[in-house]
């Protein structure tokens, strides 16, 4: 049986980032993370990870024919939902570093 982990591909920021907060969320909940507060902590991460969920609806898959061959490539191209998650992701942010300084 294979590793699922090794065909997880982090070709762009925004996967790097979802990953990333996914398991800050997960030690901050198990209560790892000693040092920081959890509740704060699990706020930024998960808005770090709907703000890489929206980056990743925003930059989808694109192709073009041309003479030479097929072009492909993940240019930006914003959509509501896109948007919405990355403005709620950094609403989470936000009240998270809220509470952490308070």
């Amino acid at each position: 049986m294979d590793n699922p982990l090794s065909k997880l591909a982090l070709d762009y920021w925004y996967h790097v980032l979802m990953v990333t907060c996914f398991f800050v969320f997960l030690l901050s909940a198990a209560g790892v993370l000693k040092l920081l507060p959890v509740a704060p902590m699990i706020a930024i991460s998960a808005g770090g990870f709907f703000v890489g969920l929206g980056e990743w609806i925003n930059h989808p898959l694109q192709s073009a024919i041309i003479p030479l061959g097929v072009i492909q490539g993940h240019p930006r191209k914003s959509s509501v939902l896109g948007v919405l998650f990355v403005v709620c992701g950094i609403g989470f942010i936000a009240f998270g570093v809220y509470r952490f300084v308070r």
